[in-house]
């Protein structure tokens, strides 16, 4: 019965895993960036700008989305190739175009 528990906890812990990771690429794939106000979208465009990654984490952490903390930490490892640099500079775009529109649309 122990051997059978501790198959069913990997049996979870993978499905959860897969869950997480479909959440993951569906997130990059979409460019599904979290809603911000309009100071923490133009700050975090910023951040990504001077530091790649350390502006999707902060929004990740602010929104609570773990996978937007995960792509905000594959920027910044990433940003010695030029690669995450880039995809941080364009998140930061995208997280700030969020949060104006956000903004327009919001009734005042």
């Amino acid at each position: 019965t122990h051997l059978v528990k501790n198959l069913d906890k990997m049996g979870e812990v993978w499905d959860n895993t897969q869950k997480f990771c479909a959440d993951l690429w569906e997130e990059v794939t979409n460019c599904s960036v979290p809603t911000l106000d309009t100071n923490w979208g133009t700050g975090m465009l910023i951040v990504n700008i001077l530091l790649p990654g350390v502006g999707t984490l902060v929004a990740g952490i602010k929104s609570e989305r773990n996978t937007t903390m995960v792509i905000g930490v594959l920027q910044f490892i990433t940003a010695f190739l030029l690669v995450g640099w880039i995809w941080s500079i364009y998140w930061g775009y995208l997280i700030y175009k969020k949060a104006q529109e956000g903004y327009i649309s919001s009734p005042v």
